[in-house]
C-alpha cells in the first residue's frame, strides 16, 4: 500500500485490488526519477563549486615559438583579444619592415589602454599614435615583449646580429606576465615621454 502497487478500496471488509503492471512500471519509473533528480541536484550544488575551484584545467603554461611569421601571428591573436591593457616592448618603432608594418597597425587599432616602450620612434609615425596610447623611449630597450591584460605574454628574441633565426616564448601564465610586466614597469619609470 505504501509504494502504491495496491489500491485499497474502503469498507467492510476492506478490499485490495493490484494495479496493473503498465502502471507500477510507470509509478515506479516516475518515483526513481524525482529521487535521482533530487539527488543530482544536491550533487552539482554541493560539488561543482569545489571541482570549479580546486581542479582546473591545466594546459601547458609556456609555449617556445619558432620563427618570425609564428611569433607576429601569436602577437596578432594577442592584440586582438586585448580588452583592458597592452603593454608593448620593441627595440624600434617604425615602419620600415613588412611585418612590423602589420604589427604596429594592429597595435594603432587596439581599444585597450597601450603602454609602448621603444628605443626610438619614426617621426612620421608620431602623428599616426593615438592620443590614448602612452608612449616613452630610453637609450636602448633590448628584444621585444607583449603583455596583455595581465594575462599573456610574448617574449620576442632574435637569434643574433647575423642569425635569421627567431624565437618566441609564449606564456598563458599569471607568474609569467605579472613578472613582465614588472620589468616593463621598472624600465618605464626610467623612460622619457615623447
Amino acid at each position: 500500500e505504501e509504494k502504491q502497487f495496491i489500491q485499497v478500496q474502503k469498507g467492510r471488509p476492506s478490499m485490495y485490488v493490484a494495479k496493473s503492471p503498465t502502471e507500477l512500471v510507470a509509478l515506479i519509473r516516475l518515483d526513481w526519477e524525482e529521487k535521482l533528480k533530487e539527488s543530482s541536484t544536491i550533487v552539482v550544488e554541493e560539488l561543482q563549486p569545489l571541482f570549479e575551484k580546486e581542479t582546473k584545467q591545466t594546459p601547458r603554461d609556456v609555449w617556445v615559438i619558432h620563427g618570425r611569421a609564428s611569433i607576429l601571428a601569436k602577437a596578432m591573436e594577442m592584440l586582438d583579444s586585448a580588452r583592458e591593457i597592452v603593454l608593448l616592448s620593441l627595440p624600434s618603432f617604425d615602419l620600415s619592415d613588412d611585418d612590423v608594418d602589420t604589427m604596429v597597425e594592429r597595435v594603432l587599432e587596439v581599444k585597450a589602454k597601450v603602454s609602448i616602450l621603444t628605443s626610438s620612434i619614426n617621426e612620421s609615425l608620431k602623428a599616426l599614435i593615438p592620443e590614448r596610447f602612452e608612449v616613452r623611449t630610453r637609450e636602448r630597450v633590448f628584444g621585444a615583449g607583449l603583455v596583455v591584460d595581465n594575462k599573456f605574454t610574448l617574449i620576442m628574441l632574435a637569434g643574433g646580429e647575423e642569425s635569421e633565426e627567431f624565437l618566441g616564448i609564449y606564456s598563458s601564465h599569471n607568474v609569467f606576465a605579472a613578472m613582465a610586466t614588472s620589468y616593463f614597469e621598472s624600465l618605464w619609470k626610467d623612460s622619457h615621454t615623447i
